[in-house]
C-alpha cells in the first residue's frame, strides 16, 4: 500500500488543490506519474457508493476498445484511490486523458477507508463517446487497474471482483503496437507533452469510427502508425539499452 502523507486529515488542503478520485488505470502511481509528470501529494484508498465501475467509454476498437469511468448505480459501491493534486497537476491529467472530448468530470462526495469525507472529481464517459453498453477492456488495461488497487490497499472482495473482470484478447501484432504505442504515451508524459498522444490517439479514433471501407481505412492507418511506431521502437531501444554514464 502507498502511505499517504498526512492520513490523518485528508481534508486539509491549500485552496486551489483538487482532489480527483481515480478508478481505472490513473489507481496505478506510475501510470498516474507517468500520464503527464503529476505530482502526487496525498492519496488514500476510498469508495464511492451509489456509483459504479463501467467501461463505456468509446476507445479504438481493435487496439483499447473501452476505458474505465464510473455511472450512477443505487446500491452499488465502485472503490478507488482519492489523489490530491495541485489544480496546474489537475489540469494536466485532463488534458493527458482527452481533454473534454472524452470524459466528463463528475462532482461526488468520496469517503475515505477510515471514513473521511472529501468532496472530488471523478471521471465519467461523455454521452458522445458513451458506448450502448459496457465492453471488456484489454488485458493491458485490466492489468493497470489490478496492480493499482493491490498497490494502493483497496478492499480485498473488491479486487477479487476485479479479478474476475473478463478482457477483450488482442492478437500478437495488435499487442506490439499496443505495447509500443502507450510506452511512448508515458514517454511523452514525463517529458510534459501529452498532448501529441491525445492528438495520434484522436486520429487513430477518427479512422476507427470513419465508417470509410477497409482499404481506405488500412491505407490512413499506414500513414499515421508507421511514423509513430518507427519513432516508439527506437524510444523502447534507448529504454533496453541506456546509455552508461562517462567516466571522469
Amino acid at each position: 500500500m502507498i502511505s499517504p502523507t498526512s492520513a490523518e486529515n485528508p481534508l486539509e488542503q491549500a485552496a486551489e488543490d483538487i482532489w480527483n478520485f481515480a478508478i481505472g488505470s490513473n489507481m496505478h502511481p506510475d501510470k498516474l506519474r507517468g500520464r503527464a509528470n503529476l505530482v502526487i501529494k496525498e492519496s488514500f484508498p476510498a469508495k464511492l457508493k451509489d456509483w459504479r465501475l463501467a467501461f463505456n467509454l468509446r476507445g479504438i476498437s481493435w487496439l483499447e476498445p473501452s476505458m474505465a469511468g464510473v455511472e450512477p448505480d443505487p446500491g452499488a459501491i465502485v472503490h478507488g484511490v482519492l489523489v490530491r493534486l495541485s489544480s496546474e497537476d489537475f489540469a494536466k491529467l485532463v488534458q493527458s486523458e482527452g481533454g473534454d472530448q472524452s470524459y466528463a468530470r463528475e462532482a461526488v462526495e468520496v469517503e475515505t477507508y477510515c471514513g473521511k469525507v472529501q468532496k472530488a472529481f471523478v471521471f465519467r464517459a461523455l454521452d458522445a463517446r458513451k458506448l450502448p453498453q459496457d465492453r471488456p477492456p484489454t488485458l493491458r488495461y485490466l492489468e493497470l487497474i489490478r496492480t493499482g488497487a493491490r498497490l494502493n490497499g483497496l478492499d480485498p472482495e473488491y479486487i477479487e471482483k476485479l479479478d474476475a473482470l473478463p478482457h477483450y484478447q488482442k492478437g500478437p501484432i495488435t499487442n506490439l503496437i499496443s505495447k509500443l504505442l502507450f510506452d511512448m504515451a508515458m514517454c511523452f508524459g514525463c517529458l510534459g507533452v501529452p498532448k501529441l498522444m491525445v492528438f495520434l490517439f484522436r486520429s487513430l479514433r477518427w479512422i476507427d469510427e470513419s465508417g470509410l471501407p477497409s482499404l481506405a481505412k488500412g491505407l490512413l492507418y499506414t500513414v499515421v502508425l508507421t511514423p509513430a511506431l518507427s519513432l516508439a521502437s527506437v524510444l523502447r531501444l534507448r529504454h533496453l539499452f541506456p546509455k552508461e554514464p562517462k567516466q571522469v
